[in-house]
C-alpha cells in the first residue's frame, strides 16, 4: 500500500453507521458556539453602522456638490467655498475622528467580550 493510500484511508474514517467522522465530529462545545456567535454578531453590527456613516457622508459631499449653490458657490473662507473646505480638509478630519471612535468602541467591545 502506497503512503498516499495510508493517508486516505486515515482521512476518510467511518463510524459504525458509516458516516465520514470528520462530518460529525465536534470540535466545540455548543457554549464556546454561542459566544462565537454573539461575538460575530456585534462585531458585524459595529462595522456595518459605522460603514453606513462612511458611505453616508461620502455620499453626501458630491450630492450637495451638485444640488446646492450655498455649498458650492458661496464663498467661505479666503474666498473659498465649503465644498473646497470639505474636500480639502473638513472630509479627512471627519473620516479620522470616525475612525478613532470606531476603534474605541471596537476595543470596549473585545474586553466586554471578553470578559465573559
Amino acid at each position: 500500500m502506497s503512503q498516499m493510500d495510508l493517508v486516505s484511508q486515515n482521512l476518510h474514517k467511518k463510524n459504525s453507521a458509516g458516516q465520514d467522522i470528520s462530518l460529525t465530529t465536534q470540535f466545540v462545545t455548543e457554549e464556546e458556539l454561542e459566544k462565537v456567535n454573539a461575538s460575530f454578531h456585534a462585531q458585524r453590527r459595529l462595522s456595518f453602522s459605522f460603514g453606513i456613516y462612511f458611505f453616508l457622508i461620502t455620499l453626501l459631499i458630491p450630492f450637495l456638490s451638485g444640488t446646492s449653490e450655498w455649498w458650492y458657490g458661496t464663498p467661505l473662507i479666503f474666498g473659498l467655498t465649503l465644498n473646497f473646505w470639505t474636500t480639502l480638509l473638513l472630509f479627512h478630519i471627519f473620516y479620522w475622528v470616525l475612525a478613532f471612535i470606531f476603534v474605541k468602541r471596537a476595543n470596549r467591545l473585545e474586553d466586554q467580550l471578553n470578559k465573559r
